[in-house]
């Protein structure tokens, strides 16, 4: 971002586009720079959207939710799981998957 903004005046003073410069009327000079940043900035924001939206539809409705993980040691985990009302205690390492636990329902809390 700082690269950006120290180039920014280099930038400004770079030669119009062509077809800008082709443009006769003040209006339509404006309205040709205008209309392809109001796409542009349309394009983005609906892209930001989606992947939002994305993201809250693979967070919590799936049939497997994350309760809480943690770290024993640099590539191990202790997870805990719910898996369709099913509450899992699973050890996870770099090569191996274990279950460890799987507690009732007075042992959730």
């Amino acid at each position: 971002m700082k690269k950006l903004l120290r180039n920014l005046p280099w930038i400004a003073m770079l030669p119009a586009p062509a077809f800008a410069a082709e443009s006769t009327e003040n209006g339509s000079l404006w309205l040709g720079l205008l209309v392809p940043l109001f796409a542009v900035t349309a394009a983005l924001l609906a892209m930001l959207w989606w992947l939002r939206r994305g993201q809250a539809l693979r967070g919590g409705t799936g049939p497997i939710k994350l309760v809480q993980a943690v770290a024993v040691g640099a590539k191990e985990r202790v997870v805990v799981l719910d898996a369709q009302g099913r509450r899992l205690v699973i050890g996870v390492t770099s090569s191996h998957i274990e279950l460890i636990a799987e507690l009732r329902n007075d042992d959730a809390s």
